[in-house]
Formats: C-alpha cells, sequence, structure tokens
C-alpha cells in the first residue's frame, strides 16, 4: 500500500444513515503515517446531526469517482463555520 497519498475533489457529502447532514466543496484527503486526513470547504451543515453521527461514529465522509464512489468514516470531525477538517478511518469502498 501507498506510505502517503493525496485525494481531491469539487463535491462530497457527509452521510449519516440515508441523510446528508453536510455538503462540501474542494476537499482533500491526505494519507501519511498511516493516518487518513480530510479538509473541506462547507457549503451547508446540520450541525446538530453532524454532532449527533460522530458521537455514535456513525458518520460517512462520501464522494463521487469514475464507476462509484470513495466513502470513509469519520473517527473524528472540527466543523468550522465553512470549513472541516477530521480524522478518517480506512475506506470503506
Amino acid at each position: 500500500m501507498f506510505d502517503a497519498i493525496r485525494l481531491h475533489g469539487t463535491t462530497a457529502s457527509l452521510a449519516w444513515g440515508y441523510r446528508s447532514v453536510a455538503r462540501l466543496e474542494a476537499w482533500a484527503i491526505v494519507r501519511t503515517e498511516g493516518q487518513w486526513r480530510l479538509t473541506a470547504t462547507v457549503s451547508w451543515a446540520d450541525r446538530f446531526q453532524c454532532a449527533q453521527a460522530v458521537t455514535r461514529q456513525e458518520l460517512l465522509f462520501t464522494a463521487p469517482r469514475d464507476k462509484g464512489q470513495w466513502c470513509w468514516e469519520l473517527t473524528g470531525v472540527e466543523l468550522g463555520t465553512h470549513s472541516l477538517q477530521g480524522t478518517l478511518g480506512p475506506p470503506l469502498h
């Protein structure tokens, strides 16, 4: 597996079950030293539902890609007014 990798895109969302709880723009994921980190610009977020989902460890980052989507579980998140920084588990699919 790669020791360092960077993925980026223009659209993504945070999901809690079937609900979209945040829309993201200009996101980037960096993997260094075995840890995945997410940074993104937030265009809309339901802060209450984001907090509930991350507390229950049920918040997912999803982004479209060719023939599918990227998907990671967020293990930690800092949600600012228009920015997001988070720690991700390994990719789910």
